[in-house]
């Protein structure tokens, strides 16, 4: 984070302290108050909520234009890359193959494998969402952990986007 010219507090909602356990039983109840419901009470992991069911300008369905629905075309990609790849979706991601969770994990193996190109690509296309997440995260004032974890999330993504866009030789460059 240092490194970043980022404040760092958000690193003190990730203290644990001694009372592990107990704050590991808050952090799953909060988990559930936070991204467990549906609505407006919650907030959505998964980017097709985040954006217009598709961008297609020939798509005649009524609600072509609305967010907040599931697999739309950001899930449809993340689809077909995985599939493109030979990776099998784990079963409770089947239905939101753009959820937060494969995604990092898709950007960890970029960063392994992939030109920085690649890696900046798929920030631009995947990983745009994540301000708004993090907007409708800090709405409903959560602990510490978890707006931390969000803060952070975005100061790296910000980051890598910027640091990536003054790089474009295709060599991995990573630090």
């Amino acid at each position: 984070v240092r490194s970043w010219g980022e404040d760092r507090a958000p690193l003190l909602g990730l203290q644990t302290g001694d009372e592990a356990e107990a704050l590991a039983g808050e952090l799953s109840q909060e988990y559930e108050r936070l991204f467990g419901g549906p609505g407006e009470e919650s907030v959505s992991l998964v980017e097709s909520r985040y954006k217009p069911w598709t961008e297609d300008a020939d798509c005649r369905l009524s609600f072509a234009r609305e967010k907040g629905l599931l697999m739309g075309d950001s899930a449809l990609h993340m689809a077909h890359i995985f599939r493109h790849l030979g990776v099998e979706v784990p079963e409770p991601f089947r239905s939101c193959p753009d959820h937060l969770v494969l995604e990092l994990e898709f950007l960890s193996a970029l960063y392994g494998q992939a030109a920085d190109r690649e890696v900046r690509q798929f920030l631009h296309d995947h990983l745009d969402w994540i301000p708004r997440m993090k907007r409708d995260l800090i709405r409903l004032c959560p602990h510490p952990f978890y707006l931390s974890a969000a803060e952070l999330l975005d100061a790296f993504l910000r980051h890598e986007k910027a640091r990536l866009e003054t790089r474009d030789d295709g060599k991995k460059n990573l630090h």
